[in-house]
Formats: C-alpha cells, sequence, structure tokens
C-alpha cells in the first residue's frame, strides 16, 4: 500500500494516536509503525505496557479530533534543531533520524507535531473513523493493531450487530452487555471451583482411574499436582476420552515407563517419564489402561 490514501489515513491517525496516548500522561515511544500494508491494518509497537482502558480513551479523543476537522499541514526545516525551535512538541523516532540532515514536520493543527517523511491526509475529516483492532503484549511491549476509514466503519458496524444479535439470543439490553460478561465470568469460576471441590472428593475415594466425560481436565493439572504431593504413594489417572494425565507419587512403586511402552504399541505419542504421562487417547488406550490398573 505505498504511499495510497488508505496508507495515508492509517499513518495520519497514527500520530494523532501516538499523541493521545502521551497527553494521559504516558511517555510512551512508538518503536515502528507500520501504516502502508496490503492488508489495510496499521500497527504500532510501544515500548512499554499500555492498559487496555488507556489506549480505548486515546481511541476515542482521536475520533474526536478527526471530527474536529484539523489541518494537516508540511514543513521542511535544515535540521532538527530548527524543528524543535519552531515546535516545541515535536515527536520523532530518535533511532531512524538523521538530526544533521532535513527534516519534515507534519502538523495536526495545534495537536500534534511530528517528524515524517510519509503521506499524509490534508485534514482529519478525510480518515473518517478509527479503531483499534486489535491488542497483544508481547516482551514487555504493547502491540496494537488499527483500522481506518471504511475499513474502521465496518468493523464497528459488524461488532455493533454481532452485539445485538447476541442480545436478542440471550434476551438482554446491549447496554448491559459488560454486566452480563462480568457475571458470566464469575459464573464460570464459581463452577470452576464446585468441578474442583468434586474432583478432590473422586481423588479421596479408593480408585485410581477416573473417565470423565465432557470435562477439559488439563485445568485440573493444578490439583492433581497437589494431591500426589500429599499422598505420595498414590497413583491417579484421569482421562476424558481426548486427553490422558498419570500422575505418580515419590514413594508410588508402579513404573511409569514400562506402562508408556505398552501406550506405544497402541499408538500413544504423548510426554512420557518417571513420574508423568500426559497427552491424547482414544478408546484402546483407556481399555489398556482399565485393565493395568485392574491387574
Amino acid at each position: 500500500m505505498e504511499e495510497s490514501i488508505e496508507g495515508a489515513r492509517l499513518h495520519t491517525a497514527e500520530h494523532m494516536f501516538a499523541r493521545a496516548l502521551q497527553e494521559q500522561g504516558l511517555n510512551i515511544h512508538v518503536r515502528k509503525a507500520d501504516t502502508y500494508r496490503e492488508d489495510n491494518i496499521g500497527k504500532a509497537y510501544v515500548r512499554e505496557i499500555i492498559s487496555f482502558d488507556r489506549i480505548i480513551q486515546a481511541e476515542k479523543a482521536v475520533n474526536q479530533k478527526i471530527g474536529e476537522n484539523l489541518a494537516v499541514t508540511e514543513e521542511n526545516f535544515e535540521n532538527l534543531e530548527d524543528a524543535m525551535k519552531k515546535n516545541p512538541k515535536l515527536r520523532f523516532n530518535e533511532d531512524r533520524l538523521d538530526k544533521e540532515k532535513q527534516v519534515r514536520v507534519v502538523t495536526i493543527g495545534q495537536y500534534d507535531f511530528s517528524a515524517c517523511k510519509h503521506r499524509h491526509v490534508k485534514q482529519t475529516s478525510e480518515i473518517m473513523m478509527f479503531a483499534v483492532k486489535r491488542i497483544s503484549y508481547l516482551g514487555g511491549e504493547t502491540e496494537i493493531e488499527f483500522i481506518a476509514g471504511n475499513d474502521a466503519l465496518l468493523f464497528l458496524l459488524q461488532i455493533k450487530n454481532e452485539v445485538l444479535e447476541s442480545a436478542m439470543d440471550r434476551h438482554f439490553v446491549p447496554e448491559k452487555l459488560s454486566e452480563y460478561v462480568k457475571n458470566e465470568n464469575e459464573r464460570m469460576i464459581e463452577m470452576e471451583r464446585e468441578e474442583k471441590e468434586i474432583l478432590h472428593r473422586l481423588l479421596e475415594g479408593d480408585s485410581n482411574l477416573m473417565v470423565l466425560k465432557g470435562v477439559k481436565i488439563s485445568k485440573f493439572y493444578g490439583e492433581l499436582n497437589y494431591f500426589i504431593k500429599t499422598h505420595t504413594e498414590r497413583f491417579v489417572a484421569i482421562t476424558n476420552e481426548q486427553q490422558i494425565i498419570i500422575i505418580k507419587g515419590k514413594d508410588c512403586k508402579i513404573d511409569l515407563l514400562k506402562i508408556g511402552e505398552k501406550l506405544k504399541t497402541l499408538g500413544f505419542s504423548g510426554s512420557i517419564n518417571e513420574s508423568s504421562i500426559n497427552g491424547k487417547v482414544n478408546e484402546k488406550i483407556i481399555e489398556e489402561i482399565d485393565k493395568l490398573w485392574k491387574a
């Protein structure tokens, strides 16, 4: 999307977005902004972790400035020092700027002043709409994907329609979506707590082999480890017919490596070591494990 109008919209919006974050008192430094892409999606890589609420606050500020239809102008200076004399709030990427060479400053109203060589819109109203599409945190950085123009309008319309459709299916008011999500999360946490309590009661029983139906057993790994640590003579296997977790205590005499070898002959390819077996299973493997227990 080299120097296209879509890239110009995204790049001008990225300048405003960075300024909106700084206006919140954040000392942000955009390591890289990738706005001239074939997919019309801009990316900004910021060298710190920025919370979700601050990002959304900045998104609102950008759209407000778009509505004010600020003029976007460009001016060339002989060097960075001259540019900063006229624009004390000048933003620039020190890693990519030769301070001795000519500097082009892009000014957005009285809102932002940035050293930049790329194409920009002439008025902020040309951006039409700005929307954050995805946020991720990796290696102490914040990666933000954003869109502008018709892409942003269509994206927000799609989200709105999905919320309305979900509201109709569940008979709730869209404006209370966050409240319903909060309640649903609390309900799920309570259900997981109850499931773990049931698991503890099962573990305290006589059987060392449990077959569960329709349960994601990987979330119980911590409980199994804790149980084995407090019952070092025990040997516990749990399967939901898709995955198996087998853990043995340090005082348990059963040889998991030998059991693992038998399971391999049935096509088992999971993780096998002296203290645990973990991996996907089928009906034949479950039957074999059942025989081993009964033996």
